[in-house]
């Protein structure tokens, strides 16, 4: 065996490793889940939801955190193996294919194990934000309760009953900052995306060839390619929600009069906190 050959099994034995502290942690923090999963059915305040739905989220990152670090280590001992097999491969010239079939295989077990784990940290991702979304509508629900309690007293009324408008978006706003800014020093957000295969093979070969630095920075500039081609999309979008934020508040005030009126209207007597 050669001395390539020793370090890549040495190599696949760290990434085994690393991708089954991934996964201990991800059942651990799936167990974790199953057991808030428990208590939100059982807790009846809204400070403990909420202490809840912190918990949940902060297992989420450290699982999300834990991949991320694993693969971005592993993956820069890859790149430094790659580098040293090429040189071995440009001063030994007939062991050009012994050594790029070294590399390769090497490769694809380090992109089989983490495509593994990365599937079983989607599905705890996914049932965590299920979790997250329950832990909400119960939340909701305690705050439906008590404005029932309150109006039941009588401190009722328009007050009592607003109606929440949704928080939409400024899309208008959003899309001229993304155009403006793009690329020019704008903050970046770590965030995971599943793309084809073919797309990711398409990004590795213009990261090769020094298009780009990193398989991050390819995917993040053809993301905001989209985005800019999507322009007159998104701004007929902004209209669309401009007329949806236009028609809630026209139900909004129409609904706080209808309430107005029902509670001062004839044989009722408004009754309020103060005097």
């Amino acid at each position: 065996m050669s001395g390539f050959e020793a370090e890549g099994e040495r190599l696949r034995r760290e990434v085994e490793d690393a991708v089954r502290r991934v996964l201990e942690l991800v059942r651990e923090h799936s167990s974790k889940l199953s057991e808030i999963e428990r208590k939100v059915g059982l807790e009846k305040a809204t400070p403990g939801l909420w202490e809840l739905l912190k918990e949940v989220k902060g297992l989420r990152f450290e699982a999300r955190e834990a991949f991320l670090k694993a693969r971005g280590e592993l993956f820069r001992v890859l790149r430094d193996f790659r580098d040293r097999v090429r040189e071995a491969a440009l001063a030994e010239p007939r062991r050009r294919d012994e050594l790029r079939e070294v590399f390769d295989d090497l490769k694809d077990f380090f992109e089989d194990q983490f495509d593994g784990a990365e599937d079983s940290l989607e599905e705890f991702l996914e049932r965590a934000e299920d979790v997250e979304d329950e832990i909400r509508e119960r939340i909701r629900e305690l705050k439906r309760e008590v404005k029932k309690e309150v109006y039941a007293v009588g401190f009722g009324g328009p007050e009592a009953a607003r109606i929440a408008v949704a928080k939409l978006p400024d899309i208008g706003k959003l899309v001229e900052e993304s155009l403006s800014k793009a690329f020019s020093g704008a903050s970046m957000i770590v965030s995971s995306v599943r793309l084809p295969r073919v797309d990711l093979d398409l990004i590795d070969a213009l990261v090769e060839a020094g298009i780009f630095k990193s398989r991050n920075e390819g995917i993040a500039f053809f993301a905001h390619k989209g985005i800019e081609a999507s322009k007159d999309w998104l701004l007929k979008a902004r209209e669309k929600i401009e007329e949806i934020k236009r028609l809630q508040e026209e139900t909004k005030k129409e609904l706080e009069r209808m309430l107005g009126e029902d509670e001062t209207g004839p044989g009722r007597r408004r009754i309020s906190l103060f005097p």
